[in-house]
């Protein structure tokens, strides 16, 4: 009887010990806090970056969507106070939110029973970001004529504008001047270079030149797919013509789409040596400062990184532009950084951005490691939508 006990017990045990290694297996093969939820290159990428499980990786790039929707929901309701969002990572992951008084009660309704009420961190922040805002196009606005070129954004975490310039002992001797003074929220900062469009010279990947984006469609019906609308108008897909249609390149956007009638369109975007399904898109104003975003171009492939600034704004100075006023830029551009990664090279423009299923821009242009990209919704400027079934 005791051994038969005994063997009973240890069936018991390598059940035991079966079932959990089972669900180890499960979670690391990205079953994850949704058993039904498929593991993609951005969880891994997430969980490998961030030293976390494939599981909590794809609990946190669910919230930070969250994140995003309270950052929209503060802009149109707490414009006032509300000095701004970001998603931090490390060392624990948490929403920050700066206010300029009472955040904890104004954070309050907009969180509570929600799933950021444990995550989300008020600060006190000395300018609302509608200010920063302002006071970012009164500053660039102000410069735009002295021939010294400047481009700007916002830093959210240190809440202020900060405007970027090749030599700032110029730019000061140019500002003293013109009798012009700057808000008290804007920094001057020297760079070593200004951002530049990424057009690849070279053939042979993806578009003859730059990186295709996404599947969209007009008001028609009629499909077709998208890349930067600096790139050449003429362009070729595995040597087949693909018809342009109409673009833009100024102020908010830089984006063309063509038809692809030797193609069938699918709203897919290449993420490695794999596809994956767009189904829904992410307007600028849902997504925050902190986001862990990916992208895809034709040269530096598969890479992510986080949205550092969403409120960066390019120089004036454009060769093909002959009414600067009609194409001065507009302070929307979203830049995206990743220590020790170069997120951006020629050929990439374009190319899309996304998080897990989600589109969230086009590829612009880089500033040394950096990228930036045109946030999706500005797509609806030459009367398109991206495709999500």
């Amino acid at each position: 009887m005791i051994q038969k006990g005994w063997m009973a017990m240890i069936g018991f045990l390598t059940v035991a010990l079966l079932a959990v290694g089972m669900l180890a297996l499960s979670g690391d093969s990205g079953s994850g806090s949704d058993p039904g939820e498929e593991v993609t290159e951005d969880d891994r990428a997430y969980a490998a970056d961030y030293g976390v499980s494939v599981a909590e990786a794809q609990r946190r790039l669910g919230l930070q969507d969250d994140a995003g929707d309270l950052s929209a929901s503060l802009v149109a309701d707490e414009a006032a106070t509300f000095g701004g969002l970001w998603v931090r990572h490390e060392p624990d992951f948490r929403v920050v939110v700066g206010f300029t008084e009472d955040g904890e009660s104004t954070i309050r309704p907009h969180v509570e029973d929600g799933p950021l009420a444990d995550i989300v961190e008020t600060r006190t922040a000395a300018v609302a970001l509608n200010t920063l805002v302002n006071d970012q196009g009164i500053a660039m606005n102000a410069v735009s004529g002295l021939g010294v070129g400047a481009e700007s954004g916002i830093n959210v975490f240190e809440n202020r504008v900060e405007l970027y310039v090749l030599d700032k002992a110029t730019f000061d001797e140019a500002l003293q001047k013109a009798n012009i003074v700057l808000p008290g929220t804007v920094l001057v900062l020297e760079v070593a270079e200004f951002s530049s469009p990424d057009v690849d010279i070279y053939g042979g990947l993806a578009l003859s030149r730059c990186t295709s984006g996404f599947g969209v469609k007009d008001s028609s019906g009629t499909k077709g797919i998208t890349t930067a609308g600096h790139c050449y108008d003429t362009l070729h897909y595995d040597g087949l013509w693909i018809p342009h249609q109409e673009g833009t390149f100024q102020k908010s956007h830089d984006v063309q789409w063509h038809t692809a009638p030797d193609f069938t369109v699918k709203n897919k975007i290449k993420v490695g040596t794999n596809t994956r399904s767009i189904t829904s898109t992410r307007s600028r104003n849902s997504q925050s400062v902190g986001n862990y975003v990916c992208k895809y171009g034709k040269t530096t492939g598969y890479t992510c990184g986080n949205i550092v600034d969403k409120n960066f704004q390019f120089t004036d100075e454009r060769s093909d532009c002959d009414d600067p006023g009609n194409c001065q830029w507009k302070a929307t551009w979203i830049k995206v950084h990743k220590d020790g990664v170069n997120l951006s090279e020629g050929g990439d423009s374009g190319g899309p951005w996304f998080s897990k299923y989600t589109a969230y821009g086009t590829h612009s242009r880089s500033l040394g490691d950096d990228a930036f990209y045109m946030a999706i919704n500005y797509v609806d400027a030459i009367d398109i939508t991206v495709l999500t079934e």
